[in-house]
């Protein structure tokens, strides 16, 4: 997990997460968690909602001014959802 594939899955499913909550959904470590939300939390690239009752919490509300994922723009710029076996490849690259 890094602070972006973090912010852009925060970004998805519109939830607050906690530092373990974020650890949890990638199979990561507490400590990990809370080092991509603090990242977060320190960009200016990200904009987020914070709370702190009765825990602290964060929400992902835009990425670089974008209020959707990079995936729900694809699909609507191909008017289908793409075929699983296209997300995340790099077939693009050499």
């Amino acid at each position: 997990m890094n602070t972006h594939s973090a912010a852009e899955k925060m970004l998805s499913t519109g939830l607050f997460y906690t530092a373990g909550m974020l650890g949890h959904a990638f199979g990561e470590s507490l400590k990990d968690g809370k080092r991509s939300i603090e990242n977060i939390k320190k960009n200016s690239r990200y904009e987020i909602i914070e709370e702190n009752d009765p825990v602290s919490k964060i929400k992902v509300v835009a990425i670089d001014g974008r209020r959707v994922t990079i995936d729900q723009l694809q699909n609507a710029a191909l008017l289908f959802k793409r075929p699983s076996l296209l997300v995340g490849s790099d077939s693009h690259a050499l």
